[in-house]
């Protein structure tokens, strides 16, 4: 038996922009709906964090999930067992108000993890943990240190793992709590990452520009060995394009197309021809993206300081961050961190 396993889908991120919920139902329609009738998967377990927002849903993107993800699973016969993360409760010490249960547990082949449970798929069991808060965290760590199953899932907040790209997060749970089992399939950090038998598994596309980059997808647990198969989702929506009119280029043979819909910033590293240069943006504005950014070169500068330029808003904070002088920056870190990703919603 096979099992579909996603994570952190987010839906309404990005302040329910369209070309953010386009782009995230591209993935469902293109990529996981085909694989999982091609390879006859009854069951899909999702890791937490379904919904972006904490405190309210927007109607039109409720009505896109209902529509777009809860009925054709329903149609398919897939039944998807959904952990809760901390996007999905509205409290920060406790999980009963969340949306979850308030808007999907009317649907039969929705199995909301708002406890800790065992789950079994043709005698292999998977234990299953929601997010854990003050409220919760004695029955959690009671069950994640007794459960007998040989892999485990949750939406853990770990010491020493990859809040965003190069800043690791100090302060959770320590993963030897998990030395007892084979595998932990965790959501939450949207990198994919893994130590030991933890195993982060990173959102299915690309949310924010520190995801530039960043292979994207989702994975699959085959229950006779066992293992984890990473399956690529090929979209991606956000894009840095280097400009340089000094070399032999001919910008006619450059295809625009795929970049519609797409966040794309153009690194300008020398431009001689200005007639030229708005010619090529302009291009990118008649292949319809959703955003341009020009990071243009006003006086010489060095290599690393264009590379610079390229860098996401998280990144150049925390740079400046490792600049200070505190003993407390992993904390300063964590805190701006979470203070971007929530802003990014409003």
């Amino acid at each position: 038996m096979k099992i579909a396993v996603i994570n952190d889908t987010h839906f309404g991120a990005r302040n329910d922009q369209k070309e953010f919920l386009d782009y995230f139902f591209k993935f469902f329609d293109e990529v996981f709906f085909p694989y999982v009738q091609k390879n006859d998967i009854t069951d899909v377990i999702h890791l937490g964090d379904f919904m972006d927002r904490r405190k309210f849903v927007n109607f039109n993107t409720l009505n896109q999930v209902r529509t777009r993800i809860i009925q054709p699973l329903e149609k398919m016969g897939v039944k998807l067992h959904c952990v809760l993360g901390n996007h999905d409760t509205y409290y920060r010490n406790t999980n009963d108000v969340n949306s979850l249960v308030e808007l999907f547990s009317k649907y039969e082949g929705f199995n909301i993890i708002d406890k800790p449970m065992v789950l079994d798929f043709e005698g292999m069991c998977v234990g299953l943990v929601p997010w854990l808060t003050k409220e919760n965290s004695d029955e959690c760590v009671d069950f994640i240190k007794s459960c007998p199953c040989p892999i485990l899932g949750g939406h853990f907040e770990l010491t020493g793992y990859e809040v965003i790209r190069g800043v690791k997060f100090d302060g959770g749970i320590d993963d030897s709590i998990f030395r007892n089992y084979e595998m932990v399939m965790s959501g939450h950090f949207h990198g994919r990452q893994s130590k030991n038998n933890v195993h982060y598994l990173g959102t299915q596309y690309q949310i924010t520009f520190s995801d530039l980059g960043e292979v994207k997808g989702f994975h699959v647990l085959d229950t006779k060995d066992r293992s984890l198969t990473f399956i690529e989702n090929p979209n991606v929506m956000f894009h840095a394009v280097d400009y340089n009119d000094t070399g032999v280029h001919d910008w006619r043979d450059f295809d625009f197309s795929k970049y519609e819909g797409c966040y794309v910033k153009i690194m300008v590293h020398r431009k001689t021809q200005p007639f030229l240069f708005d010619l090529f943006v302009d291009n990118f504005y008649k292949a319809n993206v959703a955003n341009l950014t020009i990071m243009e070169e006003l006086v010489e500068e060095s290599k690393e300081e264009m590379v610079d330029m390229a860098k996401d808003t998280v990144t150049l904070i925390h740079e400046e961050i490792d600049s200070l002088e505190t003993d407390k920056k992993d904390e300063i870190k964590k805190l701006i961190s979470d203070l971007y990703m929530e802003s990014l919603s409003l």
